[in-house]
């Protein structure tokens, strides 16, 4: 049984009174054989009068900075905001579900309800769904007949329960070190034609703008919090040398010695030793301006 048909999309950026390039085409592809969706140029003028997908949604890239106190709260505002943009342009309710990995972290997925969050999280023990396709494969994957298709095996089951009977997974590019996805469900099925799938595209261009915003504030974040820390430890050891030395008449290297021997025997950090050592002083210890 065959559920797709050959689509074609004109080339957007023809000059005027130039015959157009040939269009591309979508493979035509059959119940239970996998056909990964190539990225297509925008169709003619006039061929939709839906709006863009991108249209009047930019305004939700700072909410996924200043909107979100986790990059796990991000992940729920970008999925949010995908489904409510896809659901405008379809007959059918869409929701979506989204993943996000960083290199040395913990994989950070989110969902538009409970059910799509576990669907996200299912992939990675699976190995495999939309998500996890359109990451490692070329960047879009769409299943229009989930009962009928034979690909993801072990995650497929999982949609039919679910009521799901299409899905379409699409890449975040981001920059180097971090990969992410969106996917998107519909009860319907045949719900991701190639209109739909080249608006899901230019919100993904969007997303990814978003998406690389926040990284780079967390990760602005975290260095700032990590020097922060790095200055507090040093200055409270430098403090606990300068008791060391007034007490025992010695140089700044013995006072540190000290410490660093305090700090092996009882297997705790140096700074411990030296807060340890600063919270005996009549009055406790002293407050840095790290800390006003």
């Amino acid at each position: 049984m065959k559920y797709s048909t050959t689509s074609q999309v004109s080339a957007s950026h023809a000059p005027a009174g130039r015959r157009p390039a040939q269009p591309h085409q979508i493979q035509q592809h059959t119940a239970g054989h996998a056909a990964p969706v190539p990225n297509q140029s925008p169709p003619p003028t006039g061929q939709t009068n839906a709006a863009p997908a991108h249209a009047g949604t930019e305004g939700f890239i700072p909410d996924l900075a200043t909107g979100a106190k986790t990059l796990s709260d991000s992940l729920e505002i970008l999925a949010r905001t995908a489904s409510a943009t896809l659901s405008g342009l379809m007959d059918s309710p869409v929701e979506s579900a989204a993943l996000l990995n960083r290199a040395k972290s913990a994989t950070t997925t989110a969902g538009t309800s409970e059910l799509t969050a576990r669907l996200a999280r299912l992939e990675q023990e699976v190995r495999e769904g939309p998500l996890t396709e359109a990451i490692t494969g070329n960047g879009t994957v769409a299943m229009n007949h989930v009962a009928s298709d034979f690909r993801w095996s072990r995650y497929r089951p999982q949609l039919q329960d679910a009521g799901f009977n299409s899905v379409l997974g699409v890449r975040l590019r981001l920059d180097e070190g971090a990969t992410a996805a969106l996917a998107f469900f519909s009860p319907a099925a045949q719900a991701f034609p190639l209109q739909i799938i080249t608006e899901a595209h230019a919100f993904a261009d969007l997303a990814a703008r978003g998406l690389r915003l926040v990284l780079e504030l967390h990760s602005t974040s975290i260095r700032a919090s990590d020097l922060q820390s790095a200055l507090e430890s040093r200055t409270s050891i430098d403090i606990a040398c300068g008791v060391i030395m007034a007490q025992n008449r010695c140089s700044y290297d013995d006072a540190i010695a000290i410490i660093a021997k305090a700090s092996s025997h009882r297997n705790v950090k140096l700074r411990k030793v030296a807060e340890g050592i600063l919270e005996k002083l009549p009055g406790g210890a002293p407050r840095t301006h790290f800390e006003h």
